[in-house]
């Protein structure tokens, strides 16, 4: 299917008030920014928004586009149906010509009300006339098919196909979060939805090489340019971490070595949060999943943290977060059998309890502070790019399409 002409719904944008506009300008910054490369010759955004092309486009491009970008309900393929009722129902009557529906109900919102008649009164007209030229069945609460139409101060649009939209808000809307990546399923799930309340996602990984297979690092990057969908261009700061965890195994206890290990990955992360100007940190954590995910072992974590840790998936359970991630498209990502730096010198027995000032004691072994400032340092930072488009100008996939 080809076409010329979108329209989408925003989503919370309109509940925005005095700050609508701000919105609004981060909603049209992300929609130029994934139709790039298609012949965009138009983009309104009001309270709907209006994409025109120059040329044809398949759908499935556009679609595939549009569900990456936050702030929208729903979008669809649509026909500009001129301003006037006439115009409307044989542009309507056009749509759903030679279709094998066997039922069908018509929708219609009326911003624009110069439009002479109610949406209610559009419904009935269109229905009757529809069911009247084509003998089609109406089916108001289960239809085969459903014409939704829209008349606005620009005219009137029909849709007979629409998918829904991601929600959330426009990235950029929400400031800079530092997320910790892992290579496993959470981490990924979690930074995307920080990114649909409209934070940009800036990442940090951190691997036990030699000890941990090269490719754990390239899955992560991997994740990060499926994310990348969603926000653009970004960064990521890979640290190695095998030195600290041998520090730690060396010296403290085995049962707080979990514990440990991620009071000093937040360490690193606020510090590399405070140079990118990152107002917090976002983790992949759900209460009460492992052994380190007690109330009492992400208290001990987050009393060295210095920035607000937010944790996205905290009431998911491990079904919800899979659904998420296969929604999201980092699902079989993250099932590549790459173990990270969470598998290695881990203890037979996780300490699932940690009583305040525990940590602290174990950690005077060690030179914290020397610590933090080594694994900063040695962090090498990249630029991440977004994974290409399965559909996209000269890929197979469009140019067969277009022709």
């Amino acid at each position: 299917m080809l076409t010329t002409r979108v329209l989408a719904a925003s989503h919370e944008i309109t509940l925005k008030g005095g700050n609508r506009g701000f919105f609004e300008r981060a909603l049209r910054n992300n929609l130029v920014r994934v139709l790039e490369g298609l012949p965009l010759a138009e983009l309104a955004v009001p309270a709907r928004v209006v994409i025109r092309f120059a040329r044809p486009v398949p759908w499935p491009a556009v679609e595939e586009r549009l569900e990456a970008v936050f702030g929208l309900s729903w979008f669809g393929p649509a026909a500009a149906a001129g301003r006037s009722y006439d115009e409307l129902e044989a542009s309507a009557l056009s749509a759903v010509e030679g279709g094998s529906a066997g039922s069908f109900a018509v929708r219609c919102r009326r911003s624009d009300k110069r439009f002479p008649f109610t949406s209610a009164e559009v419904e009935r007209r269109l229905g009757a006339a529809i069911a009247r030229t084509t003998g089609l069945a109406v089916h108001l609460d289960h239809p085969d098919l459903t014409v939704r139409v829209v008349i606005q101060a620009d005219g009137c649009y029909v849709l007979t196909r629409t998918a829904r939209g991601r929600g959330g808000v426009p990235v950029g809307t929400s400031g800079r979060v530092a997320v910790l990546l892992s290579g496993g399923i959470d981490s990924p799930v979690a930074a995307f939805l920080a990114m649909k309340r409209g934070a940009r996602a800036l990442f940090v990984h951190f691997h036990s090489a030699p000890f941990s297979d090269p490719g754990a690092v390239r899955k992560v990057r991997e994740l990060a340019a499926i994310l990348g969908r969603f926000q653009g261009p970004g960064r990521i700061a890979v640290v190695p971490f095998a030195p600290f965890q041998e520090a730690v195994a060396a010296v403290c206890p085995p049962r707080l070595r979990v514990v440990l290990y991620r009071r000093m990955m937040l360490r690193v992360v606020a510090r590399l949060a405070r140079r990118w100007r990152c107002q917090a940190l976002v983790s992949g954590e759900s209460l009460n999943q492992v052994a380190s995910q007690t109330l009492s072992n992400l208290a001990s974590i987050d009393r060295v943290a210095h920035l607000p840790v937010l944790r996205p998936l905290v009431g998911f359970d491990k079904e919800e977060i899979v659904r998420l991630a296969e929604a999201v498209g980092t699902y079989e990502t993250s099932l590549v059998p790459f173990p990270d730096s969470c598998s290695y010198l881990m203890p037979d027995h996780p300490a699932r309890d940690t009583l305040p000032g525990e940590c602290e004691r174990a950690e005077e072994a060690l030179d914290i502070t020397s610590w933090e400032r080594r694994l900063q340092n040695e962090a090498t930072i990249e630029a991440v790019q977004p994974a290409p488009w399965t559909w996209g100008p000269g890929g197979c996939n469009f140019e067969r399409q277009v022709s």
